[in-house]
């Protein structure tokens, strides 16, 4: 038998080669960012109606909630959005 028929496979092109999706921790953690993100916009919208309605109790616990929320990601950095990064 000729040598010919057994030479190797080429290398696969790296441009052609499909990227893979993003690994679970990653869309774990972006939907986890997205929920936090979320709660945040909902706690200062309630504290804001509430403050328009005049109900002070709920507008100031809503407050402290919102700006608890807003300082989550220095204690949990995973937390901060690339996106959001100064």
């Amino acid at each position: 038998m000729p040598a010919d028929d057994f030479a190797p496979d080429p290398p696969p092109d790296p441009a052609i080669e499909a990227t893979p999706p993003d690994s679970p921790p990653d869309r774990k953690l972006a939907l986890i960012r997205f929920a936090v993100r979320a709660v945040r916009v909902t706690a200062s919208t309630i504290a804001v109606v509430a403050l328009l309605r005049q109900q002070w109790v709920p507008a100031a616990a809503f407050t402290v909630a919102w700006l608890l929320i807003l300082g989550s990601p220095r204690v949990f950095p995973l937390l901060q959005d690339p996106a959001e990064a100064p």
